[in-house]
């Protein structure tokens, strides 16, 4: 997961570490092989960034494993990260870069480019040895079955909505009139966006708070994300919140009046599901995953848009109407608790299960004939 060492932890981590955990808690033993996880602070870190707690990893390893694992699976769903028995995909990587993450430049559209080059020449090879496929969501199957004629089992991602759920529920009236967008600092997320929401906003006295992990290789953008408000003249309205605690992310779900995802063809998107989680109404991109998999195409579950006028719309309307906003805020809530990670490790438990039950019985059958 070279791009979370570069970048900052995302989705992929984190489903890394519900899978490895979905294993461990059924008395696997369980190896974690990645860039960002080289001692056991690292693993508590990343544990803690995401919400989940320490006693839940106290027994899965860091590194190889010391012999042949029974099955290995690549959560990144990139190639570059290595093989597997099992892989996991967020997004098609074997695409151009283009398809998902349209409108990089400079370093950033060169290393897109080597990056969607090397993934595409070395999938075919890749694939031949997967023995299962999971697509993130149907968004993203869709591109391998038509791509690559490769028909994946469907797991959405897992969410933590634990510490969320703890939290009673803030009402319209007691919410500050600012809206939420969490997107990692980094280009292919085009969190540049925020500015231009916080820029249409900002006529309705609503103030914009875009929240994600940083990580120094992209102080540049982060720096023209300042300069960018500055010039817009909505630095008064616009605030920028990196690295922050996860206390801190639940409170700004709850206290806002509504998320905006502002990631085009996304796949899924964990934090939307965090948002509904506590009771905010979302607006995300009609041409995303996250509308056919989390809001399931329903408009009382989740407003689609197609451009940041829209959205400035539709954040009048729901501060205009109520009970427009209670009805998004229930539904919502109801609909996330569906994608929680009890539910995602439970799913991928089963789907992995044959596979690990096929090769220790040929390991037994090994040992009898030695």
């Amino acid at each position: 997961m070279l791009n979370a060492y570069l970048m900052g932890p995302g989705g992929s981590n984190y489903v890394m570490l519900e899978t490895a955990i979905a294993f461990a808690e059924r008395g696997y033993e369980v190896y974690l092989d990645s860039v960002i996880i080289k001692s056991r602070r690292d693993l508590l870190d990343l544990a803690g960034f995401f919400g989940v707690k320490q006693s839940e990893v106290i027994d899965i390893n860091i590194g190889e494993p010391r012999c042949d694992p029974l099955l290995t699976i690549n959560t990144s769903g990139d190639v570059l990260s290595g093989i597997g028995d099992v892989m996991y995909i967020h997004y098609p990587s074997f695409l151009n870069h283009t398809v998902y993450y349209p409108g990089l430049t400079g370093i950033s559209r060169l290393l897109g480019d080597i990056y969607s080059l090397v993934n595409a020449s070395l999938f075919p090879l890749i694939k031949k040895r997967v023995r299962l496929f999971i697509a993130n969501s149907k968004f993203t199957a869709n591109f391998l079955r038509e791509l690559l004629s490769i028909n994946p089992i469907i797991i959405n991602p897992p969410v933590n909505l634990d510490d969320i759920l703890e939290k009673q529920v803030l009402d319209l009236a007691e919410r500050e009139k600012k809206v939420i967008t969490v997107a990692r600092i980094s280009p292919e997320k085009h969190p540049e966006l925020a500015v231009y929401l916080a820029y249409l906003l900002k006529k309705c006295r609503v103030s914009t708070i875009l929240a994600g992990a940083f990580s120094s290789h992209n102080k540049p953008l982060y720096d023209e994300l300042v300069e960018l408000s500055v010039k817009m003249n909505v630095d008064d309205y616009f605030e920028i919140k990196t690295n922050i605690s996860r206390e801190e992310l639940i409170e700004l779900y709850r206290k806002s009046i509504a998320y905006v995802h502002i990631t085009p063809k996304e796949h899924f998107g964990i934090s939307i599901v965090e948002a509904m989680a506590a009771g905010t109404p979302v607006i995300i991109p009609s041409n995303s995953g996250s509308w056919i998999d989390i809001a399931r195409e329903d408009a009382k579950i989740a407003i689609p848009y197609c451009s940041l006028k829209e959205v400035k719309c539709y954040i009048k309307a729901l501060l205009a109407n109520p009970q427009l906003w209670r009805l998004l805020s229930t539904s919502g809530r109801a609909r996330a608790l569906e994608l929680n990670r009890k539910s995602f490790r439970e799913k991928i438990y089963e789907v992995v299960k044959p596979l690990l039950d096929i090769k220790m019985k040929k390991n037994r059958d090994t040992e009898r004939v030695m």
